[in-house]
């Protein structure tokens, strides 16, 4: 079974020298993601009584952007021995490769239902909400983010998630 070391060792080599949209190195915003995924999860654990692994959420978090700004595959994560569960998630959470209106994407991810992937989304949704991550020059973007992750509050709210 892998753990949170091994989701973060993963991200580290698979992104080494890439910078967020900030200038920053991309290991930041995985971190921060998890960091706020793990919270949303154990909540939705401890407190709502939901079916999810704070644990598995945490290495989904870490690895979101894997499959999309890397080389890596599924059959990578596979091979590293993450679980279906984490690589599921992590496929989810994906952008297609054929070109998708940001808005469509969300609206595919919530009908998946998958409680994982909302929490992680919204933890990533959350983190390109921060002033830092928006150029100035995207004014839209903060608009975008923003009803994104309101539809996220009431998917998981729909499933009995009572957090932020």
């Amino acid at each position: 079974m892998t753990t949170i070391f091994d989701a973060h060792s993963f991200a580290l080599t698979a992104h080494a020298g890439q910078l967020d949209k900030s200038g920053e190195p991309g290991m930041r915003h995985l971190e921060r993601v998890a960091n706020a995924a793990l919270a949303r999860a154990g909540h939705a654990r401890l407190i709502d009584g939901l079916d999810v692994d704070p644990m598995q959420v945490m290495q989904a978090a870490l690895l979101h952007d894997v499959l999309e700004d890397t080389p890596r595959t599924a059959a990578d994560l596979r091979a590293a021995g993450f679980a279906p569960s984490i690589i599921r998630t992590v496929t989810i959470l994906t952008k297609p490769q054929s070109r998708t209106a940001y808005s469509e994407r969300i609206t595919t991810l919530i009908d998946t239902g998958d409680l994982a992937a909302l929490l992680v989304k919204m933890s990533d949704t959350e983190d390109n909400l921060s002033p830092a991550r928006i150029p100035p020059s995207a004014p839209f973007l903060r608009e975008r983010y923003t009803l994104a992750f309101a539809r996220l509050r009431e998917a998981v709210a729909a499933a009995g998630y009572t957090g932020r």
